[in-house]
């Protein structure tokens, strides 16, 4: 079928669909000079800095030990290369071979996003090298093995009593514990004398903002600056380890930091596809071979966008408000216990429901015509081996002009209806058909536990050499009993400096031994808060009331949630008839019981986040060391789980949950009071 017949079936269709009267986004022609927008950010001159003093910055950045090790970070996927083979022989040398030179890292991801950042924010007339600062670091704290190495570091922060690994968060403490800002005031300074370090420690400040809030899991309508203040963003920083879920409440300070929120999907979307199209299962199956109707309908709807196919994208946004306020009103109309359904709601209900089928086959008939219009696209790409890359960067571009058209001459960052909820649906699809396939088997299996044992090693060396005991502020250490006395913990480090296998010790000791004492004065304050906040929903998961989502599943009902639901046993309770006063005497003596332990806490959260700053290869190469993973696992763990046959992944669980229904997200901004928020 041409792109005529296809025209001539959508206009037919087009003209018969009446339904919906509710107001559509106008999809005009789109602006000839839409990346020249010559306009103006209250940002962009707020820091008087000079163009060069900004490129002096981005050159500490990059040259940084922790930008440099984000190139040894996975994104979605662990390198072969990063798995470390037992021996060389011919046969492991081919298990251990690295087909998968071109997935996306830690690092290729930054650059994408500052690169999409300054592009969208130049077309805003924003301050395009502010953003794109922002996005060359915005995963800057991010862990080893992408979303998975923080999911079991935050799993072990809880089972220890002592906080959540959010990497935007870890970003921002890194920029400071690395030096990072100091060095960027002193770089600038060399280069401009003149320039104020208060004007340089500002700008310094919005950029870890953008990092602070740059959570693409948070809301998904209008993304709207919220002004600040520094002991705001400070706050804001520490909730995250101490609040569960609290980052993806942070909205930025700035219309850039906005920018990088949508900058940050829309690089993911497009590289999580490619990844998906180069690794390959256990049995050396391609994760995606090609695109499937799914995909492919997908890419018609951003086809239409880019060639300015009005009635096709209109015709959809009417579909798309015809089935949600459809749904909304069966859901309404549907009996419940609590509810009295009278016979003319159970006639409306029925009719409502046979209309609603009607426009679902109805839009199932005119799906097939986006997919037509998405294979007549692809059969004409040459060469032929170019169409996932070409497709996806068509895509790619069309999200990123679509963003500043909406955005444009507006105090907030959006994108038109029906191309946000394209966004998100190919995100969605990606979560289901690619991201639970790319993680490794020993990764699922072997590496929560052996990194658990990892971070038990290192509390140990962080309480017996006293350096957790001294990064308690002072006037609280009086009340509390070291574990070790003066003598012994100078006696363990002068072991650990004299031990060459005792390296990774060693290294902890002096990493946090030369911290200055700003730089940790909030970590006793973070696991107090943070001990009360995994106390609270450690009672509600004893009772029923939520559900553990994470790793380690089995060691957290077993250590924690079996002898709080023995307490309860004891109060001469059970989960139906705990009372609210119950659960607060409840919550008071686990938090009097927890903090016995501060220390060895205190000392839990310092090891975590000094594992969490590891490499890939870094963390493998530890727990082989320390006999925490062995060579075999690695080995008969390498391969990836065939599509259809992984075990359940609860991230990938979670990010579908968020996802599913998502109703208002059709609607235009302006229909709406507040943000979108998944």
């Amino acid at each position: 079928m041409s792109y005529l017949d296809i025209n001539k079936k959508i206009a037919e269709m087009y003209r018969q669909m009446g339904y919906s009267k509710d107001a559509l986004y106008d999809y005009k022609e789109p602006d000839e000079n839409l990346m020249n927008y010559e306009g103006y950010s209250k940002y962009a001159k707020k820091f008087n800095l000079r163009k060069s003093d900004v490129l002096a910055i981005m050159k500490v950045i990059t040259e940084s030990a922790a930008y440099q090790r984000s190139s040894q970070k996975s994104m979605m996927a662990t390198k072969s290369s990063t798995i470390i083979p037992p021996d060389n022989t011919e046969e492991l040398k081919q298990i251990f071979k690295d087909p998968e030179a071109l997935i996306q890292t830690r690092q290729t991801h930054e650059r994408e996003v500052a690169d999409i950042s300054k592009m969208i924010s130049n077309g805003l007339g924003l301050n395009a090298d502010f953003a794109y600062l922002i996005g060359l670091v915005h995963d800057i704290g991010h862990t080893w093995n992408g979303h998975i190495g923080e999911r079991i570091l935050s799993a072990i922060g809880r089972l220890n009593n002592c906080g959540y690994i959010v990497h935007n968060a870890m970003g921002a403490y890194i920029l400071e514990r690395e030096d990072i800002i100091d060095r960027a005031i002193e770089e600038v300074n060399q280069f401009n004398p003149k320039a104020k370090k208060r004007d340089i420690k500002e700008f310094m400040r919005y950029i870890i903002d953008g990092v602070v809030s740059h959570n693409g899991e948070g809301a998904v309508g209008k993304i709207v600056p919220n002004e600040k203040t520094s002991k705001d963003m400070s706050e804001e920083i520490r909730k995250c380890f101490t609040e569960k879920g609290f980052d993806r409440k942070i909205m930025p300070a700035t219309m850039e930091g906005a920018v990088i929120r949508y900058a940050d999907i829309i690089a993911y979307t497009r590289s999580d596809i490619l990844d998906g199209f180069r690794l390959k299962d256990t049995n050396g199956n391609k994760i995606i071979s090609k695109f499937d109707d799914e995909y492919l309908s997908i890419i018609g709807t951003a086809l239409a966008k880019k060639n300015n196919f009005e009635e096709m994208l209109t015709l959809e946004n009417k579909f798309l408000l015809e089935m949600y306020g459809l749904s909304k009103k069966i859901k309404e109309l549907t009996p419940s216990e609590d509810k009295i359904t009278t016979e003319k709601d159970k006639i409306e209900l029925e009719r409502t429901k046979k209309e609603r089928d009607l426009i679902e086959a109805k839009y199932k008939e005119f799906e097939q015509y986006k997919i037509k219009y998405a294979r007549e696209y692809i059969s004409r790409i040459r060469p032929q081996n170019e169409v996932k890359t070409k497709t996806t960067q068509m895509m790619q571009n069309v999200f990123i002009m679509d963003l500043i058209e909406a955005s444009k001459d507006k105090g907030y960052i959006t994108m038109s209806p029906l191309m946000r909820k394209t966004l998100f649906s190919l995100r969605d699809l990606n979560v289901r058909k690619i991201v639970p396939y790319v993680r490794r088997v020993f990764e699922a299996e072997d590496l929560p536990i052996a990194a658990q044992d990892l971070v038990d090693m290192f509390t140990n060396v962080l309480v017996e050499t006293g350096i957790a005991y001294n990064s308690i502020p002072e006037d609280v250490r009086k009340n509390i009993e070291p574990a070790y006395t003066n003598e012994e913990c100078e006696e363990m480090k002068q072991k650990i400096d004299e031990n060459q296998k005792l390296s990774y010790e060693r290294k902890i000791c002096h990493y946090y031994t030369k911290q200055k004492p700003q730089n940790l004065e909030f970590t006793y304050a973070n696991v107090l808060d943070a001990m009360r906040d995994i106390a609270k929903h450690d009672i509600d998961i004893a009772i029923g009331e939520e559900k553990y989502v994470g790793e380690l599943k089995e060691t957290y009902e077993s250590t924690k949630i079996n002898p709080i639901k023995r307490k309860i046993g004891e109060m001469g309770k059970t989960s139906e008839t705990m009372t609210y006063e119950d659960k607060e005497i409840l919550l008071e003596q686990l938090i009097k019981e927890r903090q016995k332990d501060i220390e060895r806490a205190v000392a839990s959260k310092m090891a975590i986040e000094y594992v969490g700053g590891m490499t890939d290869n870094t963390i493998l190469a530890v727990l082989i060391e320390r006999n925490l993973i062995s060579r075999k696992q690695l080995i008969e763990g390498y391969g990836r789980a065939e599509p259809g046959k992984q075990a359940a992944d609860s991230g990938v669980q979670t990010l579908q949950k968020i996802f599913k229904d998502n109703e208002s997200m059709i609607y235009p901004d302006d229909k709406e009071d507040e943000e979108i928020s998944l």
